[in-house]
């Protein structure tokens, strides 16, 4: 893994031994002083464009740069450089090429991509043989690919091309288009809704109270709801309870959800209990999430009741 500490002080010592400033370096190569104070600090690299440029300045190479002046012999990636040159001069299809080879590994493609734009990298990754980009390598690039390139990868893994799994690894950096295509999947029963449970963190509320809606008419079962329950909207969750208070819906289900549920919600709940619409066995369930006071007024009327 390339170390910007490492490569920010080897920065920092060729600008010294070439007796400039800062801001110096930074006019020669069209950036701000800021941005050479970042690369020497190690918080950020020189970009694609600026590598080669800053390379030839000092007489180095990228590779030079990149594994901080060390020996050749001693690195651990030996084409970085390239990849980086290649990339710089807008041919993707060469460094394609060569990982398809094997001339450069995968790994050192993986390894600049946080330092690549997402459009660049894409032009990269479509250029390479479906043996070379697996799935391990797809989920480690994620982050730096663009939603369309991760979009075509979530179509891969409908049509089974794909390990489902990997789509949870996927989903927060696919659109909300193809999310929420893939609620529309699971409701028309081509997808199986267990698969959502994994992504709801990146589902919308929207696409969320869908599901819930479809558990409610019984498409979809009830056991997937609990999954979803942190991310179901409040407006779902208290229509859910205005069914349990009037016994559209069993209240056994909203048991699950009451971690969930806000005050005025419990507090709709209790009622019923009180006025012997619910059973009290409800009461022992929404225990825990009821304040102290209401939870002793209510055992105290039941006890009175059974008197």
């Amino acid at each position: 893994m390339l170390d910007l500490r490492k490569i920010g002080a080897y920065i920092s010592k060729l600008r010294k031994d070439q007796d400039l400033t800062q801001l110096e370096l930074a006019d020669q190569l069209n950036v701000s002083h800021q941005a050479v104070s970042k690369w020497e600090r190690g918080d950020s690299l020189p970009d694609i464009g600026t590598l080669p440029q800053f390379a030839r300045l000092f007489g180095k190479t990228v590779d030079d740069i990149l594994n901080a002046g060390d020996n050749s012999e001693n690195r651990e990636h030996q084409h970085l450089g390239t990849i980086v040159e290649e990339i710089a001069e807008n041919r993707p299809d060469q460094v394609a090429e060569m990982v398809n080879t094997g001339e450069m590994k995968v790994e050192e493609l993986v390894e600049v991509a946080p330092f690549v734009k997402a459009s660049a990298l894409h032009k990269v990754t479509e250029r390479l043989d479906s043996s070379v980009l697996k799935l391990d390598v797809i989920m480690r690039l994620a982050p730096f690919l663009g939603t369309d390139t991760l979009d075509e990868l979530v179509r891969q893994a409908e049509e089974g091309e794909i390990v489902w799994n990997a789509i949870t690894g996927l989903a927060p950096f696919v659109s909300s288009d193809t999310l929420s295509r893939l609620v529309d999947k699971s409701i028309d029963g081509s997808l199986e809704v267990h698969n959502l449970v994994g992504i709801a963190p990146f589902l919308e509320r929207e696409h969320v109270d869908r599901l819930v809606q479809q558990a409610e008419e019984g498409s979809l079962s009830w056991h997937f709801v609990q999954g979803l329950a942190p991310f179901i909207s409040r407006e779902t969750l208290s229509r859910l309870v205005d069914r349990v208070a009037d016994g559209t819906i069993d209240a056994n289900r909203i048991i699950s959800l009451a971690p969930f549920l806000d005050r005025e919600n419990l507090e709709k709940l209790i009622s019923g209990v009180e006025a012997e619409h619910l059973s009290p066995d409800l009461l022992a369930s929404l225990a825990p999430f009821v304040d102290q006071g209401t939870l002793s007024r209510m055992v105290t009327n039941l006890l009175n009741k059974v008197k």
